[in-house]
This record gives structure tokens, C-alpha cells and sequence, in this order.
């Protein structure tokens, strides 16, 4: 399975742009090593969009839910370095949310990922629909490596580094996601249509997001 583990910690951001230099310092050499030293936490991942927004997205991929919501993951977040306090005030844009790994199919790690948020209206048969059906036809895309559904784990505990880019939260919080991973960035762009032609909305959402195509920065495994 590609996620390495069934728990998914997801982060979109943007960042002022006279900051951004900064920030993918911050996220090379401190913040994804600081993530994956955590016993539990098996890869961090980062990707960049070519155009659009949110500019930039992240995830941690743990062995269990327990990972990010207690132990030193928490403990991590209730005590920020320096340089995350200098870096989270200057969030244009900070959506995150903890994950399950609802469904997978595929073995692969693409180079880009396509992304598509949505919002469940009829649950049960959008759940039905994505793991029997639509995973499988954009798995069978030339190019696609894995097809995944993330759904939200609700109550993540608030701490010091949540609360430092609570002003950049934005209106649209984490539902559900299936994201795409490709082996290269058009076959990325050429998933998201093909998943918003398959007519989410016919399917039980409510609501039908789609975010930029993002193409991989950075992997870490963890230690």
C-alpha cells in the first residue's frame, strides 16, 4: 500500500511571499526532520503547485491515529521552535486536519499528486461509489501509480503551533480527499478532470472542491 501506514497528517499553506524562502528552509531542515524523528511517523512528504492555491501541501503518513494525538508528536506541538513561532504568524493560508486512509488502490509513489476535496452528503453511497468504482477507473489512468480516499479523524487536540496559524484558517476544513499520485505533473492535471467528469456530485457530494495539481519537493522517511 503507498501510504506507509493508515493515519494521515495533512497541511495546504500559503505563505506571504517575502517569507518564502524562509519557509522552505524552515520545512527542509527542521520541520519535516523534526516530524519524522517522531516513533510512529513513517514519511513526511511536501509538494509545491505550478499555479494556484493553496501553493503548497504537506503530509506525514504515521502506523495509527494514537501517533498525532499523543506522545511526542504532542509534545512537539505544545513546545514550537523559535523558528516555527518566526514562521507560523506569516500563514497566508493554514488548512490541516488528521486522516484515515479510507481506501487505497495501488502500490506506487507518484512525482506529482492530483487532489480533489469533498464534502459528503449522501456518506454511504460517495464511500461506495469511490472504493468499488472510481479508485479503480483512475488507477487504471496511464500514468497513475496509486488512487487513495483520506476521510477526517475529527478531534485533534489544539496546541501552541495550531493556535499560531489559527488567523490564516481558512472557511473550508478538511473532509474527505482523494488524491491521485502520478508519475508525472500533466498526468496529475489530466486525474482531476477526469475525476470531476465522473460528476462527484451524481454520487452523494455535496460539495466538490478541486485543488491545485501539486509536484513532489521532499520525502523523508522516518527514522
Amino acid at each position: 500500500m503507498a501510504p506507509r501506514g493508515n493515519a494521515i497528517l495533512a497541511v495546504w499553506n500559503d505563505i506571504d511571499p517575502d517569507a518564502e524562502d524562509d519557509y522552505n528552509e524552515w520545512y527542509l531542515r527542521e520541520h519535516i526532520p523534526e516530524r519524522t524523528s517522531v516513533p510512529g511517523i513513517v514519511r513526511g512528504r511536501r509538494y509545491r503547485a505550478e499555479t494556484g492555491g493553496p501553493r503548497y501541501l504537506a503530509f506525514y503518513e504515521a502506523t495509527s491515529m494514537d501517533v498525532f494525538i499523543k506522545g511526542a508528536y504532542r509534545t512537539q506541538l505544545n513546545n514550537p521552535t523559535s523558528w516555527t513561532r518566526r514562521i507560523m504568524p506569516r500563514l497566508r493560508f493554514a488548512q490541516r486536519g488528521l486522516c484515515d486512509v479510507a481506501a487505497t488502490v495501488g502500490e506506487g509513489v507518484g512525482g506529482a499528486v492530483a487532489v480533489v476535496h469533498l464534502t459528503p452528503g449522501d456518506a454511504p453511497r460517495l464511500r461506495e461509489w469511490i472504493e468499488k468504482t472510481l479508485l479503480h477507473e483512475l488507477h487504471g489512468l496511464p500514468g497513475v501509480a496509486s488512487a487513495h480516499l483520506w476521510t477526517l479523524a475529527p478531534g485533534e487536540p489544539r496546541s501552541p503551533t495550531t493556535a499560531l496559524s489559527m488567523g490564516a484558517e481558512p472557511d473550508h476544513p478538511i473532509e474527505w480527499v482523494v488524491v491521485v499520485e502520478t508519475m508525472e505533473f500533466a498526468g496529475a492535471e489530466a486525474v482531476r478532470a477526469a475525476i470531476l467528469g465522473r460528476n462527484p456530485g451524481a454520487h452523494g457530494a455535496a460539495y466538490v472542491r478541486p485543488y491545485p495539481s501539486y509536484r513532489l519537493l521532499y520525502a523523508l522517511d522516518g527514522r
